[in-house]
Parts: C-alpha cells; sequence; structure tokens
C-alpha cells in the first residue's frame, strides 16, 4: 500500500466534487418537476477522471522506464568515470524534453478538471414541456449518494491508516 499516495486523494477529491454537482443538478430536477418548459440537467464528469487516471498511469510507466534506464547506464553502475555522476545529474536533462514536460503536468490536469452540466434534451413531454420524471431523480439522487458515501469511506479509512502509522501503531 502507499501510505502517501496523494494523487489518489486528489482524484477522489474531483470524484466526489462531480459527485456534489450531480447532487445539486438533481435537486434542482426535482424542484423545477413541474415548471413548465423545464429542461432536465445531469452532470458528467466520469471520461474526465478516467482520463486523468490513465495520463497518471502513462506518467508512472514513463518514469520506470527512465528509472531503468539509469540502473542499465554504465555510468551508473561503475561509478567511475570521466563522466558526470547520473546521480548528480538534473533529470531534465537526462529525460527527453517532451516526456519532462508530460510528466510535470499532474497540477494542469486539476486545474482543467471542470464536470461539465449538460442540458437533457430528451423529448419526454408530462404534459408541459418539462422532460423531468421525479422517479428516475430520486433514484439517480440516491445513486449519487451512495457513490459519494463509498467514496467519503475509502478516504477516511486511508486517513485513518495513516494516522495510526504516524502514532505508530498502525502497520
Amino acid at each position: 500500500m502507499d501510505l502517501f499516495n496523494v494523487r489518489a486523494i486528489e482524484v477522489s477529491k474531483l470524484a466526489m466534487d462531480g459527485l456534489v454537482k450531480r447532487q445539486s443538478a438533481i435537486a434542482s430536477n426535482t424542484a423545477n418537476a413541474m415548471t413548465p418548459d423545464y429542461q432536465r440537467k445531469r452532470v458528467a464528469f466520469e471520461d474526465q477522471l478516467r482520463d486523468i487516471i490513465g495520463k497518471d498511469n502513462i506518467r508512472r510507466d514513463l518514469r520506470m522506464q527512465n528509472s531503468i534506464s539509469y540502473v542499465n547506464d554504465k555510468n551508473y553502475k561503475t561509478g567511475y568515470s570521466q563522466q558526470p555522476n547520473p546521480m548528480t545529474q538534473n533529470i531534465a536533462q537526462r529525460l527527453p524534453q517532451e516526456q519532462f514536460m508530460y510528466i510535470q503536468q499532474t497540477q494542469q490536469d486539476l486545474n482543467d478538471y471542470a464536470p461539465e452540466v449538460i442540458k437533457d434534451t430528451r423529448w419526454i413531454d408530462y404534459g408541459n414541456g418539462n422532460n423531468v420524471n421525479v422517479e428516475e431523480e430520486m433514484m439517480d439522487m440516491a445513486k449519487t449518494g451512495s457513490q459519494y458515501n463509498v467514496i467519503a469511506t475509502v478516504e477516511s479509512r486511508f486517513m485513518s491508516n495513516l494516522l495510526d502509522v504516524v502514532r505508530g501503531g498502525g502497520s
């Protein structure tokens, strides 16, 4: 277990933010269920999270490939050479520039994340031009709440375990 996986905490926070925005949209839909010509809203963010996680996997692989190349470097193995020591050489000088820039863009992914509120244009007229089905909204609210609770519980356990380790009582 990676005790200090800050990136997992950041991604789960993004997921929770998206779920909160979704709950807000569902509440708005429910409140406007009888409003003439109101169009239901939904929130999409899962694809953005998948992209962030996919990019993180690529970054991890790039770091691993480059660390393996350090191990395979003759100067690294011998340690005695006229060449500069790879351990003291700046990593930015050893990595191809595009790889280095890609690895460094983790904060940009977080800044670019924005759950998208989408107007649902499916046409199910309930008599007044409104396309809100209250039963469907209630099911979506329960599902969204459950998803939020699962992430919050996992985060809580993670933090509790981390606190145990810091205090010296955990493993």
